[in-house]
């Protein structure tokens, strides 16, 4: 005989990241964890690399995977997770549920309609959220924000640096890099999106359900309009990465003091 099925079904999440952490308590694998208070997310392989040669005593965390450890394990840095929305949704989701309150993104993204140059530096304020992702935790929206606050910080942090001007940009947010046409160019540019690349929405969008803040910064490697221009392996844009893979975590270092 079947069990009974209420008549009308939850619509809330079966699978919850607090549950399925609790799960992993439970079964040992996060004896000793304690929660950093900021993370950097490095969506480049090679941005960690620099980061580990740069910085060797971050060390890889024996709890949670792919989050190395520094400043007595109160800065995380989050790297080699994987690529895209919904690999990210689960680690930020998963270090949300832990406690960790504040996360700040670096990677690079491509300019439409060569509205930015190759290498300029990017904060994005919005993202729009076409990455398959991110539209479950909106609502009646279909865009994500920045979150103000932390986005105000990290302008001051620059000021006080003297670094390079952070232009504010929308992100179109695409997780299926080898599916974007020029139609799709044309109709997000008209709607005020002028930069491409494919986690920024789901970041801002998790952050903002969860009472957790985000912001993303970007690099301009290529170039999208009618046709794809790329600069990924031009000197330029892997030394701004670097330059601003440095910042970004000198910046976390100054936000836990």
């Amino acid at each position: 005989m079947l069990s009974s099925v209420s008549a009308v079904p939850s619509t809330e999440p079966i699978v919850t990241a607090e549950k399925y952490m609790e799960y992993k308590k439970k079964n040992g694998h996060l004896n000793g964890f304690i929660s950093p208070k900021i993370v950097l997310v490095c969506y480049q392989q090679s941005t960690l690399q620099h980061l580990l040669e740069k910085n060797p005593e971050m060390k890889l965390s024996s709890s949670f995977s792919n989050l190395y450890l520094i400043e007595d394990g109160m800065v995380g840095v989050l790297g080699g997770w994987g690529v895209g929305a919904p690999a990210l949704s689960i680690k930020m989701e998963e270090l949300i549920a832990l406690g960790v309150k504040k996360f700040i993104a670096v990677g690079i993204a491509g300019t439409l309609m060569d509205k930015h140059p190759i290498g300029e530096f990017i904060v994005a304020s919005k993202a729009l959220a076409e990455d398959g992702v991110a539209h479950l935790y909106l609502k009646n929206k279909n865009f994500a924000e920045a979150e103000q606050n932390l986005t105000c910080v990290w302008r001051d942090f620059a000021k006080s640096r003297a670094l390079p001007d952070f232009h504010e940009a929308g992100a179109w947010s695409f997780s299926a890099m080898f599916r974007e046409t020029p139609a799709d160019v044309i109709r997000v540019t008209k709607q005020g999106y002028d930069v491409v690349e494919m986690e920024a929405a789901t970041l801002y969008a998790i952050g903002k359900e969860k009472g957790a803040q985000a912001i993303s910064l970007f690099v301009i490697s290529d170039s999208l309009s009618q046709e794809w221009v790329p600069h990924l392996k031009e000197p330029k844009v892997g030394n701004n990465l670097h330059k601003l893979s440095d910042w970004a975590l000198e910046f976390c270092k100054e936000t836990t003091t």
